[in-house]
């Protein structure tokens, strides 16, 4: 068996010095300093299987030992994911804070993870949507492959996250799960009916009375005249706000179902699901929050987290309401550019009975928001 200690030896006199080293079952993963940067090595006592699958720019021997000068490649570093686990996203789950940093340089990363060090806060130390990446030139590959890097330069192995965000087809969707996300945030708000919102409510009945006798019975049956314990509040349902609700999001209800069923619900692995619904300048109200969840409840999606951004026109009435909604259905809340809401942490840490997952976009307001937690 190899030792650690002689192969970072082999490595200090080929390469420089050794950052950090792990191994991967007959051989060691390491980065090592090299002219001014990063150099990713492995090295193995003979040949190793392997070999024929990372992608090596030399190889040489030394002290009878074979090292490889690997490429900082897609290719590589999901050789080191898979083979030395903790440098793997990981699901944060339905409970507990998390916090997610918009496209995070290197450097950023690197310095942040420090700290999180003891402290029950999970980093996500990737959390962009498509736009954000397609404007700074990244792309969701690129992006969680830096935070391996990050991950196994620091030996964090406290565990992470990576959320591929507001992702809106299921091609975006397959490619986070090939490259490993850990959280798939999904925005279905494009299948709003926008046409019904302008409906007056005399002419949303006439369009609700269009469905089948037998699902209108079963709606009805459902929210009506019946109240819904949330922690301390109640909701109710005038047959006017079903009726909306029903014609506005019932296409957003079933395309999640549709995309949780097709791509999220068998995963050999734990998956974080965040679902997004937002119309601009309007936040959901909490009548449309509870159908929607309690629909997808009832035919087996399990959210994690639900993303609001109080930018959107919250109360702080129906934040309050959103959070008990959250926690009845035992997910959490997130905030979407939460620091632009510094005042606001400690209210939301509160209505969300401290299961939280918040995005910012720099380290200066993880370190603002660790002080609050």
């Amino acid at each position: 068996m190899l030792k650690q200690s002689t192969v970072e030896t082999v490595i200090e006199k080929v390469v420089g010095k050794v950052v950090n080293s792990s191994s991967f079952g007959d051989g060691f993963f390491a980065l090592a300093e090299k002219d001014g940067g990063l150099q990713l090595v492995a090295v193995t006592q003979g040949e190793s299987p392997l070999a024929e699958r990372w992608k090596a720019e030399k190889s040489m021997e030394q002290d009878g030992f074979k090292v490889y000068f690997l490429s900082m490649n897609a290719n590589n570093w999901a050789l080191v994911r898979r083979y030395i686990k903790w440098t793997a996203p990981t699901a944060c789950g339905a409970k507990g804070i998390s916090i997610g940093i918009k496209c995070p340089s290197e450097t950023d990363r690197g310095i942040v993870l420090g700290d999180f060090q003891n402290r029950q806060v999970r980093p996500v130390l990737a959390d962009a949507t498509p736009g954000a990446l397609a404007e700074a030139g990244r792309n969701f590959l690129n992006l969680t492959d830096e935070a391996t890097k990050a991950v196994f330069a620091a030996n964090w192995r406290n565990g992470y996250g990576a959320n591929a965000a507001g992702l809106t087809t299921e091609e975006d969707v397959v490619k986070a799960l090939l490259y490993g996300y850990s959280m798939i945030g999904f925005d279905p708000s494009d299948k709003i009916v926008l046409e019904n919102t302008k409906l007056s409510d005399e002419e949303l009945t006439k369009k609700f009375e269009a469905f089948p006798m037998e699902f209108q019975a079963a709606v009805n049956a459902s929210y009506l005249n019946v109240e819904f314990q949330v922690g301390e509040h109640k909701i109710a349902f005038t047959p006017e706000e079903v009726h909306r609700i029903v014609l506005e999001y019932g296409e957003v209800i079933m395309h999640v179902q549709f995309i949780y069923n097709s791509y999220l619900k068998s995963t050999p692995w734990p998956i974080d699901f965040e679902l997004c619904i937002r119309r601009a300048g309007r936040a959901l109200t909490p009548q449309e929050h509870y159908l929607i969840a309690n629909e997808l409840e009832r035919n087996g999606v399990k959210i994690t987290s639900f993303l609001f951004d109080l930018q959107d026109g919250i109360s702080d009435g129906d934040l309050a309401l959103h959070g008990e909604i959250a926690n009845s259905f035992e997910y959490r809340l997130s905030l979407d550019n939460a620091d632009r809401d510094e005042n606001n942490f400690d209210d939301f840490l509160k209505v969300s009975k401290h299961r939280a997952h918040f995005k910012v976009r720099d380290i200066g307001a993880v370190k603002a928001l660790l002080k609050k937690i």
